[in-house]
Order: structure tokens, then C-alpha cells, then sequence
């Protein structure tokens, strides 16, 4: 089986019944980072079915989003909304340097390969966006998951699922069970504030914020599973 492919239940039961209001949280906190104009054109990867592409383009930005599902970029054109899709891995997207203002990964898509190919595809988002570019990461918290390694029953509006967490050096190890009996696993490169500071500057990047809730004054927290980095290309 291989990891960190969504399957179809995934989308059904963690993705379909998103809040508005998260995806508006969400996309306040890109706003804030990338404000109008200067940081107009956003390249959002792997951007599913597009909520925050398509929320970004009522605000005025214009939006490439990338995802090698071809599936849910079928489904995202079907919503339209404005943004421009593109299937493609990305690890293989490479468009021209500096064409974008500013990129995003949310819902913690960043950090699924081996720690050379997670370096590669950061640089490629460094070299996408322009001198003062920004990249905005949205990922899940190290030491949030050091202290909750557990099995336990996750209550949907489509049902449970039991999901089993364990961390085994710096990597974030899920494994999800479906109503049914099916099954997946997932699996992340988990980074420190430290470490994202140290991954940043071999790419050519600065780290500007850390922060947790969406909010660029609130400091990572163990208590928080989840966690902000914005990035900043150099001149």
C-alpha cells in the first residue's frame, strides 16, 4: 500500500463537510501574510478541490492550483470559481522562475517524501516565486505528536474511523479504518521551528513567522496540532 495517496474516503469523510468558516479562517491568515497587491498571483499546491483557491480568487488573486489528483481537479473545474488548475505532481511541476507572487500548502500537504525529495520540492517553490516572494506552509506540529501517539475512534458526520498515530524519529506515521474495513496509511516529515529555519536557508529562504490558529502572534504550542510557517524568497 502506498502512503499519502487520498482515496475516495478520504475526500468523503475529512474533506466534503469542511466548515465555511475554517476555509474562511484559513484564508484570512493567507491574506494577511500575502496582502493585496503586491502578492496578486498565488500558486496554491495540492490544492484538492480547490476551497482555497477559490476563496482567494473572490478576493482578487489570481491563482494556479496544482494537484496530481486528476480526480478532484475535475471536480474543482466543476465548482469553477476563477482559479486555473493544473494536473501535475509536484514533484515534477516546474513552472517558470519567479512567475509567482506567493505560494501555499495547506492542510498539511507538505513533507510526504523522503527528506531529499521534501527539500527538492520546496526549492521549486522557492525558484516559482519572485525575489520577496512568500511561501506559506501549514503543517502538522512535532511536538504536538511526540505526545499524542495513540489509537482512537475519529466521530464524523459519515461515520468513524479509528486512525492511529506514532511518531518514529522526526516522521508523523497514520493509519486510518474506514466503516467497511478499508483501509490507508499516511506518512509526514514533521518540522521543528529549528528545523524549518535550517531547511529554509538551504533553499534560500527566510523564516518570518511561526505561529499556530492561524494567527501570526500566536506561538507554535505542544497543545496545538497544527502549525504555520511563512517563508520569505530572498532578494
Amino acid at each position: 500500500m502506498e502512503p499519502n495517496i487520498y482515496s475516495p474516503d478520504w475526500f468523503e469523510f475529512f474533506h466534503v463537510d469542511i466548515d465555511e468558516a475554517r476555509t474562511i479562517q484559513e484564508t484570512i491568515f493567507i491574506a494577511e501574510c500575502a496582502p493585496l497587491p503586491e502578492f496578486r498571483k498565488i500558486l496554491d499546491v495540492c490544492c484538492g478541490m480547490g476551497r482555497h483557491a477559490r476563496a482567494l480568487s473572490e478576493l482578487g488573486y489570481s491563482v494556479t492550483s496544482v494537484d496530481r489528483d486528476a480526480n478532484m481537479i475535475s471536480k474543482a473545474r466543476e465548482l469553477g470559481g476563477g482559479p486555473e488548475y493544473v494536473v501535475a505532481d509536484i514533484r515534477d511541476y516546474a513552472p517558470d522562475r519567479g512567475v509567482f507572487d506567493a505560494a501555499i500548502v495547506m492542510s498539511q500537504s507538505f513533507g510526504y517524501f523522503d527528506p531529499a525529495t521534501n527539500r527538492d520540492v520546496l526549492s521549486r517553490l522557492a525558484t516559482a516565486v519572485r525575489g520577496g516572494g512568500r511561501i506559506i506552509l501549514d503543517l502538522w506540529n512535532p511536538e504536538f505528536f511526540a505526545a499524542h501517539q495513540c489509537e482512537h475512534e475519529l466521530k464524523t458526520a459519515r461515520g468513524t474511523v479509528r486512525e492511529n498515530k506514532s511518531m518514529k524519529n522526526d516522521r508523523l506515521l497514520v493509519d486510518l479504518e474506514y466503516p467497511g474495513r478499508n483501509r490507508e496509511q499516511f506518512e509526514w516529515q514533521l518540522f521543528s521551528p529549528r528545523q524549518m529555519t535550517d531547511l529554509a536557508r538551504s533553499v534560500g529562504l527566510a523564516l518570518l513567522v511561526s505561529c499556530t490558529d492561524f494567527a501570526a502572534n500566536v506561538l507554535p504550542s505542544s497543545s496545538n496540532p497544527r502549525l504555520q510557517f511563512v517563508l520569505e524568497r530572498k532578494e
